[in-house]
């Protein structure tokens, strides 16, 4: 059979026909596919060399991020490395921003790409002309903005994806041959430790996998050897059901892409190959950060607060650097990181403002669009408009006239300055699926002001974090502020972490009242050209990790996956309204299986407000868009009865309606389980 692989950076080669016995022919030594000693020869050697003889037990660290994906791995003299994937050119000279890996696909021939996909386990035959990765696939989206018939066929921030993922928001793909499809949604397919992986075509197509794979491809080569050992970190707020799925589809992936003469001749590797979830990627960039900013650790511990502003999500973290103790000592322990308190904001990310731009400017212009029938999509945290039935559809259209005008107003996101024309022409799709050039007028003024009120939201939401930590840290003890993620590059974020600015004290006597401890703000680590492996603010997550693996002689004290019994911490604000505004009893962290009063029913009825908003903490009034109201129906409760709910997951409540708590215990009272959403 003929065997058509990518190179290390992904260029299609073909090699000889040759019949697979003739490549595990035990008596003519074991022959594998492997890439050439020089990644940048676009071709691929047929060698004989049993590669047994290059299994690594070094440890990578992946980053895998929302925007992109982060590699980095042990040299075998000790150092760390940050690795490049799908770059056009690798004779071009290295840059710090290549390791930043786009996480996103571009689908090219689905049928043909499925067919080989689903005919090997390991290393199947694929062609890089069919589905690509990463930097190939971000340059086709970036480089054709107005190009529809290649939007449609690009699937970016793959995590976001994963998250999402449900049965209610269906993703919709359609390749350049014109074949359209919808993904299924994502769920946990682990492979079982120890035997080899087994595929078909009924098995439902998995984005992840395949990136997984692509990131492999680029792992395990000659020049390297074939690893075994893996690490992901995740957002603090991340419930283990998710990560779950997104490690079962890493182990799939990076799995697949080991040789099968490896798998068939040295089968007991499969039980040394593994994939976990190590640290939240706050604590992970903190682990790089501290001591990269030359921040030694002390006796009692120095404390460290990181804002990580990423693509998905905005992720608080708390804790404390410190010495090891005698007893720490004696296991090979130097210094700890223990992990306080973490926290968040699920919709503070890049991409999630980017979606909120593009929904305030087609809203902005939504007698245009009317004329023209156009639709667009909602982000999950927006409110519909009058109307809005006729605007939002999940249709592939829908997708593409929203990646097209996000396409435009990224720059705006991202640079320093506040500029946009005030007048756009876009071609954009119709209900019908024809194209129409719109003229959409940009209100540059509201939508800066949108991005300002929603990064000072939350801002002031992780002071008020910190505020509740404060009494746990050392007395007097200066606090290390991390700035991290590319999000905390903003221009808003500047202006609002400024020590200097006239915005920084109201922020601090806000949270703290009018002493406040004293702040170190570090700045977002920059990028090194000099030193192109030094961590940055989106690479020191990855290089981080790998000071936390075992055998590193740093220990990672998680109080919070220890309080929570290995579970995500329960997420959301819970409560009821007085006198117009919002009054949480539950909050996010509160004890799983600890009964809590939230108040009286009436006439059988309790109206149930909940929030994952941090910004509960400083009162939500009566309508928030931040807030969902369930009405809740006991009809056989008492007339004297109340309402009593417990946190028994990330989201979700056992609620009671009870004359008194101690019905709760004699388990006399009959309690449901209600999921929050």
């Amino acid at each position: 059979m003929a065997y058509e692989l990518p190179s290390i950076d992904h260029t299609p080669c073909r090699l000889p026909q040759l019949d697979r016995a003739q490549l595990t022919d035990p008596e003519k030594g074991l022959w594998e596919l492997w890439g050439t000693e020089t990644p940048d020869l676009k071709r691929m050697e047929l060698v004989a060399r049993d590669p047994g003889r290059d299994i690594q037990r070094r440890a990578v660290a992946i980053d895998f991020g929302t925007s992109s994906t982060v590699v980095a791995m042990d040299t075998a003299s000790g150092a760390r490395e940050l690795l490049r994937i799908g770059v056009r050119d690798f004779y071009e000279p290295v840059k710090p921003s290549q390791f930043e890996n786009p996480t996103m696909l571009e689908c090219l021939h689905f049928e043909a790409f499925a067919a080989a996909w689903a005919t090997d386990a390991y290393r199947p035959a694929l062609n890089w002309d069919w589905m690509r990765a990463a930097h190939e696939a971000q340059a086709s989206f970036r480089d054709n903005p107005g190009d529809t018939n290649i939007l449609s066929s690009i699937l970016p921030r793959l995590k976001q994806w994963a998250f999402r993922s449900n049965e209610h928001r269906r993703v919709r793909l359609t390749d350049r041959e014109g074949h359209a499809m919808e993904l299924a949604p994502h769920t946990e397919r682990n492979p079982v430790r120890g035997q080899p992986l087994a595929v078909s075509s009924t098995d439902p197509f998995d984005p992840v996998e395949l990136y997984a794979w692509y990131l492999g491809m680029a792992i395990n080569w000659r020049g390297r050897g074939l690893f075994l050992k893996y690490y992901l970190s995740f957002p603090v707020k991340y419930e283990r059901a998710v990560k779950e799925r997104i490690l079962a589809s890493f182990r799939r992936g990076l799995q697949r892409s080991l040789p099968h003469t490896l798998v068939e001749h040295h089968p007991q590797v499969l039980n040394e190959f593994e994939v976990n979830d190590l640290a939240s990627e706050p604590a992970a960039y903190a682990a790089a950060a501290l001591p990269h900013l030359g921040v030694q650790p002390s006796d009692e511990g120095v404390p460290y607060a990181v804002f990580d502003f990423g693509g998905g999500t905005t992720d608080f973290d708390f804790g404390l650097l410190r010495w090891a103790t005698p007893d720490e000592e004696a296991k090979g322990y130097e210094q700890v990181f223990e992990h306080l308190a973490s926290s968040g904001d699920n919709f503070l990310g890049g991409e999630n403002l980017i979606e909120h731009l593009v929904y305030e400017s087609f809203l902005h212009n939504v007698e245009v669009l009317r004329k023209e029938r156009i639709q667009f999509t909602m982000p999950m945290d927006a409110v519909p408009f009058a109307g809005s039935e006729a605007f939002l559809a999940p249709t592939q259209a829908a997708q593409t006239n929203t990646i097209m005008l996000a396409a435009k107003l990224r720059p705006f996101l991202e640079s320093d300055k506040p500029e946009l024309p005030s007048q756009l022409k876009l071609d954009l799709i119709d209900a019908n699926g024809q194209k129409k050039t719109c003229e959409l007028a940009l209100d540059t003024k509201a939508l800066d002001a949108l991005l300002a009120k929603r990064m000072r939201d939350g801002v002031e939401a992780f002071f008020l974090e910190l505020a509740k930590l404060r009494p746990e840290l050392p007395v007097n003890a200066p606090i290390h502020l991390l700035l991290a993620g590319n999000g905390s590059r903003s221009r808003h974020i500047k202006v609002l972490f400024d020590s200097e600015g006239t915005l920084w004290k109201p922020l601090l006597t806000q949270a703290f009242g009018e002493s406040p401890p004293d702040i170190v703000v570090h700045a977002p680590l920059p990028m090194d050209e000099a030193n192109p492996h030094a961590p940055t603010t989106k690479t020191g997550v990855a290089l981080g990790l790998l000071s936390l693996v075992p055998g590193e002689n740093t220990l990672l004290l998680n109080h919070v996956q220890t309080r929570h019994k290995g579970q995500a911490p329960f997420a959301w604000f819970a409560g009821r309204l007085r006198r117009k505004n919002f009054e949480p009893t539950l909050s996010p962290g509160a004890t799983y299986g600890r009964w809590q009063e939230l108040g009286p029913l009436q006439q059988g009825v309790f109206n149930l407000f909940v929030t994952t908003s941090p910004r509960a903490q400083a009162g939500l009034p009566e309508g928030h868009p931040e807030l969902k109201k369930h009405r809740l129906d006991f009809p056989a409760a008492p007339a004297e009865a109340r309402f009593f709910a417990r946190a028994t997951g990330p989201h979700t409540l056992e609620l009671v309606a009870a004359t008194d708590i101690s019905e709760l215990d004699d388990g006399s009272a009959t309690s449901i389980i209600f999921l929050l959403k």
